[in-house]
């Protein structure tokens, strides 16, 4: 797949180059032949040196211009908010290309000696500005595929999303609504109902709470992360009572974070890996630290390895494919130091 991809990008680029230096010969030969320069000054462009020079400029000019779309058109589709900002760069890349011609003549006019450099006559500002809407034309239709391709791959990026999200939403659903999550909750009701009733009202209130976000969260891609955290201090109080007093969780987030977003369920997935592959006991207890910093969530716990313990990191490939998808940065893992540390990455509007 990498190899295709670089084969493509290398063709994009010979592509885009032939198209350049023909735009660029093409204007040259326009301006030299049909605008009023005097015979000193044709005896100077009519050369291959300035030919090439004209060449590098179209070329240098044209990548700018690419680079300056990309940047645009990812800039327009993450917020329409900008829209201003989109026409705005356009038409500095329009007046752009009408400096370069005027540029080129007058560059042309300084090394022949001609007297009047900024000043043409009709006939030759008439071939200048058919020159540059002849540029404009061309780009315009340069641009006009690279955002219909744009919208194209934003289109097969939501369809990737929407199944990403249905898969999620599966896989969330059933991990906490199979029958061992079940088993263990309702054996820990029992016996606090038996030694401790007060506990199971509030045991009971907690695990209602826990599957009713569950339910909620099917229909969301994007959730705040103050209702996350709600959601896990239902969910880490069922773990608690069942694990007793050996799992805490340290939440330091800054009030003014509690708005940023996050795929729902996301705190569940990186708590539940935790609980699934350490030993957890009165020897080994485990603490949670869940803080935020420079706009990523980072949720981090010593490791205390279970024996024999295989992971197929579906979970976290899970998580990583939908924050790709959703907020188009990945996941960071970390795992060294006898510290797992996981970064996920934050949407602010």
């Amino acid at each position: 797949m990498k190899n295709c991809n670089f084969v493509l990008m290398k063709w994009n680029t010979i592509l885009y180059s032939l198209l350049f230096s023909g735009l660029g010969v093409f204007s040259f030969l326009l301006l030299t032949n049909y605008t009023d320069l005097p015979p000193q000054v044709n005896d100077v462009i009519y050369s291959p040196g300035a030919l090439l020079f004209v060449i590098f400029a179209f070329n240098v000019l044209g990548c700018f211009t690419l680079r300056i779309s990309s940047w645009t058109d990812h800039l327009y589709s993450n917020n329409l908010r900008w829209k201003w900002k989109f026409i705005a760069v356009y038409f500095w890349i329009s007046l752009l290309f009408l400096l370069l011609n005027y540029g080129l003549l007058v560059a042309a006019r300084l090394l022949g000696g001609a007297e009047h450099l900024f000043t043409l006559q009709w006939p030759g500002a008439r071939i200048l500005i058919t020159v540059w809407l002849v540029e404009l034309v061309i780009w315009g239709l340069l641009f006009a595929n690279r955002s219909i391709k744009n919208a194209l791959s934003l289109q097969q990026q939501a369809a990737e999303l929407q199944k990403e999200n249905n898969a999620a939403r599966y896989t969330a659903l059933q991990s906490q609504l199979n029958p061992h999550f079940l088993f263990n909750s309702l054996n820990t009701l029992i016996a606090e109902i038996e030694y401790n009733p007060s506990n199971a009202v509030r045991f009971t209130r907690n695990l209602s709470d826990v599957y009713r976000y569950v339910l909620q969260s099917q229909d969301k891609t994007l959730i705040t992360l103050g209702e996350e955290l709600e959601f896990i201090k239902s969910y880490l109080f069922l773990h608690e009572v069942r694990l007793g007093d050996c799992i805490t969780c340290n939440v330091t987030i800054p009030p003014e974070t509690m708005d940023y977003q996050l795929p729902p369920l996301t705190l569940q997935l990186l708590v539940e890996n935790v609980i699934k592959h350490n030993s957890i006991n009165a020897n080994k207890p485990m603490e949670i630290n869940i803080c935020v910093n420079d706009r990523f969530l980072i949720v981090s716990n010593p490791i205390h390895a279970k024996k024999n313990d295989t992971t197929s990191g579906v979970g976290l490939q899970n998580l990583s494919n939908r924050c790709k998808l959703m907020i188009g940065t990945d996941i960071s893992i970390t795992n060294s130091n006898q510290v797992f540390i996981v970064k996920v990455p934050l949407i602010h509007e």
